[in-house]
């Protein structure tokens, strides 16, 4: 054997007993692969002494981890972003999760001894696109409620504004929700969001300016007991609303746009049982639009006092359980299809 096949056996035997060499990018955490850079794409290793499908489906989660990571700083920096002037009773509380998991591509895999290696991206724009698409529909709807909300109120047609204001405000939290995974992803906010922000907080303003001249009537039908009235009108100002005493009959022309009778029905029963004195009431509420068809319903359900002998008693009992909780539920109730305020 020549020295120079000697030398090349060494030098082979060398290199097969050798360790691989990994690329940094499946261990060190600041580092990133050349084809896949951060600026364009959401990366995640993944690795498992079990098999190589466990490292991949970890190098997922690793990705999934990050977005969701990043949708906690983004739900607070959106809604700082979006509730400028916004007043309290409009906000609502805004939850975003990725569901898209199906977009994230393992596009590396390695292993050495036993151990195994998996390489997952999630491409930003690509996302973007696929996410703008899905919420597309709503934007469009949304943008068409707002605008006919605006025209509605500057008309002061107070069904057509309250129509399409709930509308556009039941899907305001998905649209919220989809801008904010948006920006997870990206890092960014979407073209389409700040166009969106204006139309939603000028809504918003003209929704608090309509509740701020909502005034509801509350009339008591029947003289009833206990303190029926006073319960329904600390509920109407427990919503954010105005009350007072008049009915639609008794306002002028030009304040019947933004007012609402509800009327208060007590009825009780009283009879004589076996086991004395009993007595029932229920309290029915309806509140009507002064102006539209806009109406809505509520109902304290019926509660019951009993006494062995003295029905003036029994009565007080079944009253007392008439509480300010009940009213102000079916008072909620009642408006919740006239207002928004009973939102």
């Amino acid at each position: 054997m020549t020295l120079r096949a000697v030398v090349l056996g060494c030098v082979l035997a060398a290199c097969a007993s050798a360790p691989l060499s990994f690329p940094a990018y499946y261990t060190a955490a600041n580092s990133e692969h050349p084809q896949y850079p951060q600026a364009r794409f959401i990366a995640g290793t993944g690795i498992s002494s079990v098999s190589a499908e466990d490292a991949g489906a970890r190098a997922k989660e690793n990705v999934l981890l990050q977005i969701s990571t990043r949708l906690e700083s983004e739900i607070s920096s959106f809604q700082l972003y979006t509730t400028k002037g916004e007043t309290a009773t409009s906000r609502v509380s805004v939850r975003s999760s990725f569901e898209r998991a199906d977009l994230i591509r393992l596009v590396d895999r390695a292993s050495q001894g036993g151990t195994f290696y998996a390489y997952a991206v999630l491409d930003r724009a690509a996302a973007d696109r696929e996410l703008a698409a899905a919420m597309s529909a709503d934007l469009t709807t949304f943008r068409a409620a707002a605008e006919s909300a605006a025209m509605a109120r500057a008309g002061q047609d107070t069904g057509a504004f309250e129509t399409a204001a709930t509308e556009a405000i039941r899907i305001r939290p998905r649209i919220d929700s989809a801008f904010i995974v948006r920006r997870a992803v990206t890092g960014q906010p979407a073209p389409e969001e700040p166009e969106y922000v204006s139309a939603r907080n000028q809504l918003l303003a003209t929704i608090e300016e309509a509740r701020g001249r909502r005034v509801i009537g509350v009339v008591l039908k029947n003289a009833g007991g206990g303190q029926l009235a006073d319960f329904a009108a600390s509920a109407v100002r427990r919503l954010g609303l105005r009350p007072d005493s008049a009915g639609c009959a008794a306002r002028e022309k030009k304040d019947l746009t933004d007012a609402t009778q509800l009327d208060v029905s007590p009825e009780e029963r009283c009879t004589e049982g076996s086991l004395g004195e009993r007595c029932e009431v229920v309290v029915r509420l309806t509140a009507q639009a002064c102006a539209g068809s806009l109406h809505g319903a509520g109902t304290i359900a019926t509660v019951r006092g009993v006494h062995p002998s003295d029905r003036e008693k029994a009565r007080r009992s079944a009253w007392d359980k008439v509480t300010a909780q009940a009213v102000e539920a079916a008072v909620r109730d009642a408006l919740k299809g006239t207002v928004l305020g009973g939102e």
